[in-house]
């Protein structure tokens, strides 16, 4: 009897004792999980503005990207129309009607025939010289569009590359994660049953939901920020060139009737030049306007994963 009664002295004594240490490691564990919801918070509004700006500009280059088609269709027409025109002046000027030495070797019948009759044809020449015009302008306007569209983009790009805010808030998140095992391994030592006690089961929760974003992941959308923003100054710098060069083309030295039909072999071949790499800058600018697009989309599905990941997180931590 006496051994028993200093059996039950000896455990009334000790269970105080174990139930402050369960008690402590409880609040330990509750203090993490608040740690946690504080440094977790969040992640998914930095990445959600991130995806907003995939989206805007997304929508930024389908307008450019429509401008440079419309810009391309344009050149091709201007392009067609001005062989008619080629074609036309040629027809006129085929017996030197053209030049004031094979007019001066006519005869008065030659030059009824030669330059009076098809000159009636004149008013024609005009209209196809202003629909070339036309078109050249058609080209210029739109080509102009799509550097204001690239240089959006460019910036708005560039003003979002760097990251390293939203890596550092991933980060300490992971890290806070890293925490829990452990203490959920002492938790099992105390006999705390995982599946029972609240702190256990919302430590379990947050490691099953808030492990599932990668510093790695944020380095891609720096990086496909970058894409953005490089093919972005690439398209700004086609359409400058185009712009110019499409003006050149529809300048007074080839759109003028007067002095279209004096133009020599040489410069109707650096206006057809002209004329050519303007259409390729369009296409150019078709080009990178689908590259932008590319990496948009991918932008927004890597953010849509991403904030799905954060959200489920942050619901487990309220």
């Amino acid at each position: 009897m006496k051994r028993m009664f200093i059996i039950l002295f000896l455990l009334i004594g000790i269970s105080p004792v174990i139930a402050d240490e369960t008690d402590d490691l409880i609040a330990n564990a509750e203090q993490i999980f608040e740690a946690t919801r504080i440094t977790c918070s969040g992640i998914s509004d930095e990445i959600a503005k991130v995806s907003n700006i995939s989206k805007a500009n997304t929508a930024v280059t389908a307008v450019g990207t429509v401008a440079a088609g419309g810009a391309l269709v344009a050149g091709i027409k201007k392009s067609q129309e001005e062989e008619e025109i080629d074609a036309l002046i040629a027809e006129m000027c085929a017996a030197g009607g053209c030049t004031a030495e094979g007019v001066k070797a006519m005869s008065n019948e030659e030059f009824f025939n030669v330059v009076l009759e098809p000159m009636a044809r004149i008013a024609e020449l005009q209209e196809k010289i202003d629909k070339s015009k036309k078109l050249g302008n058609w080209r210029t306007g739109l080509m102009a569009g799509t550097i204001g569209t690239n240089l959006a983009s460019a910036i708005m790009s560039g003003l979002n590359i760097d990251q390293s805010d939203l890596m550092q808030h991933v980060s300490a998140c992971n890290e806070m994660i890293k925490s829990i095992p452990d203490m959920e391994t002492e938790l099992r030592k105390a006999g705390v049953n995982p599946n029972e006690h609240v702190v256990a089961k919302k430590l379990s929760s947050v490691r099953t939901w808030c492990n599932q974003i990668d510093v790695k992941d944020i380095e891609k959308i720096e990086k496909r920020m970058k894409g953005v923003m490089g093919t972005s100054v690439a398209g700004t710098a086609i359409g400058v060139v185009g712009v110019g060069t499409s003006a050149a083309a529809n300048s007074d030295k080839y759109m003028d009737v007067s002095n279209k039909v004096r133009l020599s072999d040489a410069e109707k071949q650096k206006e057809k030049a002209l004329n050519t790499t303007a259409n390729v800058m369009a296409g150019a600018n078709i080009a990178t306007g689908a590259v932008e697009t590319g990496l948009n989309i991918s932008l927004i599905t890597l953010t849509k994963k991403l904030m799905e990941s954060a959200s489920r997180c942050e619901d487990v931590l309220k």
